[in-house]
């Protein structure tokens, strides 16, 4: 994460990149059961278009055109990521990328089941049934093999017990594409970061650049200042109004005026506050991510989580898994307590912030 925030630029974190999937496993059978007649129909007609290749060549694209359909049904039925539908305990269908446990049987059984690694104390366990003759690719063999992150879209669900199966459509790499060429030939270098971002990538943000990082020590000052205060003090920077919080939000604060890249991006916010000032983890998040399953559901384009204090990569990762799924990428950042704290001195608003905290305490 580090190599990314230094070495690539704003402008070249905030280019536009098209977000696929590489598929090692794909279960025609399936596909066309789910996507029914018209997506059957839109698969033969990109078939047909192909020109005379070779029977393995021919396979390949074959295998790439189910896949783009696929994707392309998740994003125009809204499909869920898995996190979502263990969030909100419902779901028949999901399109994300997820980390998987190690499958040694992959070598010697014929029909194996696939665990996903859930980040945080779950009381689900959920896992991916198939036959093992549906994957073509020794890329995905080995990756399912070894444990690795990859892309999915499964559907069909059965519960047992605690344990929930899928079967999966497509499995693969995830894959990003550009029209850009100062990504052409290194997207896939950054796979696992390209869509974070960091707070000076922002125009309403980019104050913050002129701040040096606070120490550790600097940034304890962040325990005195309130969730409310830094609330009241984000939608000064950016022009809102701040309305007052009723329980059932999804979000703590929504803006339609953030710019990234020259483009204005709707945002949502999760806000927290000193209550417990130490670093984030998942415990912070509710029962299931809930906390985070809420943010998800906002219609905007990036999703921050802020914290007043250090936020743990557990968190980094089930974020990107919400907001960043194959068939609708989002942007996401994660705002700790000193850049929270370089955003108040940059804009004037740690005395401000100070005060509402005081007030609010009197």
């Amino acid at each position: 994460m580090s190599d990314f925030r230094d070495t690539v630029t704003s402008d070249q974190r905030s280019a536009e990149m098209r977000h696929t999937i590489d598929p090692g496993l794909v279960n025609h059978q399936l596909v066309e059961t789910i996507l029914g007649e018209p997506g059957i129909r839109e698969i033969n007609r990109q078939i047909d278009l192909l020109p005379d290749l070779p029977d393995w060549m021919r396979k390949t694209r074959i295998g790439r055109i189910y896949t783009r359909v696929t994707l392309a049904f998740c994003e125009a039925q809204a499909v869920a990521s898995l996190g979502e539908i263990i969030g909100q305990g419902h779901g028949r269908m999901f399109c994300s990328t997820e980390q998987f446990a190690p499958c040694a049987s992959l070598r010697r059984q014929k029909r194996v089941r696939v665990s996903v690694v859930l980040e945080g104390d779950r009381d689900i366990a959920v896992e991916l049934a198939f036959g093992t003759e549906h994957i073509s690719s020794d890329t995905l063999r080995a990756a399912l093999q070894q444990g690795e992150r990859l892309s999915a879209i499964a559907a069909m669900p059965q519960l047992s017990g605690s344990r929930l199966t899928f079967q999966p459509l497509v499995i693969g790499t995830p894959w990003l594409e550009s029209d850009d060429p100062t990504w052409s030939d290194r997207a896939e270098w950054f796979s696992c970061d390209f869509y974070e971002h960091f707070v000076e990538d922002f125009v309403e943000f980019s104050k913050v650049r002129d701040v040096p990082l606070p120490t550790q020590k600097e940034a304890e000052i962040m325990a005195i200042i309130s969730e409310t205060a830094v609330k009241t003090c984000l939608a000064e920077i950016l022009g809102d109004e701040t309305g007052k919080d009723w329980g059932g939000e999804r979000s703590d604060h929504f803006s339609a005026h953030l710019t990234l890249g020259g483009r204005r991006t709707p945002a949502a916010f999760l806000l927290k506050g000193p209550a417990r000032f130490a670093p984030m983890g998942l415990n912070h998040l509710g029962k299931n991510n809930d906390q985070i399953v809420r943010l998800a559901q906002e219609p905007a384009e990036i999703l921050f989580v802020q914290h007043c204090h250090d936020i743990l990569s557990p968190v980094r990762d089930t974020l990107r898994a919400f907001a960043v799924q194959p068939s609708r990428p989002r942007r996401y950042c994660l705002v700790d307590g000193r850049d929270t704290l370089r955003l108040l001195i940059a804009y004037d608003k740690l005395d401000r912030a100070k005060a509402l905290s005081h007030a609010a305490n009197s």
